[in-house]
């Protein structure tokens, strides 16, 4: 089937994406306590702490959430019920990037760093490619990636 295939093309795409929006993550680190004012004030020595903390461990899970779904979107995976779960889960996952986006980054600075344009793009992009491929996926009427 033409729309599986479609499908199981862009979640490997997601998968790739996830990988790169990881890698971002983790080279944008550097610039947050600069964002954050690095000042001497006892807010800020609080802070930046946590917040690298939170930054770090976000990109690091990303890479293992890009590289499950890619590897359960590859063909030889595809009809594995392993697979289907972690598709599943891993788009459930996906689809809440962008609404905790709109919810918690809601001053304009934050949309002034290209590093944080260029991580707001990919959500876009990779939730955008999930609700496509499980849109084709249930189409199919299996239910399943194959």
């Amino acid at each position: 089937m033409r729309s599986q295939e479609i499908a199981a093309g862009f979640l490997r795409a997601v998968g790739v994406l996830l990988v790169v929006l990881g890698f971002v993550h983790l080279a944008a680190t550097p610039f947050i306590p600069p964002l954050l004012g690095e000042s001497s004030t006892e807010v800020y020595q609080r802070a930046v702490g946590p917040t690298l903390l939170n930054h770090v461990l976000f990109g690091i899970l990303l890479l293992p959430l890009g590289y499950t779904t890619w590897l359960a979107a590859s063909a030889r995976n595809r009809n594995q019920m392993w697979a289907r779960r972690v598709l599943v889960i891993n788009g459930v996952v996906l689809l809440t990037f962008p609404v905790c986006l709109a919810i918690f980054m809601r001053r304009p600075e934050y949309y002034t760093a290209s590093l944080f344009l260029v991580a707001v793009t990919l959500v876009a992009v990779i939730s955008l490619l999930t609700i496509v491929a499980a849109w084709l996926v249930g189409r199919s009427g299996s239910g399943a990636i194959s």
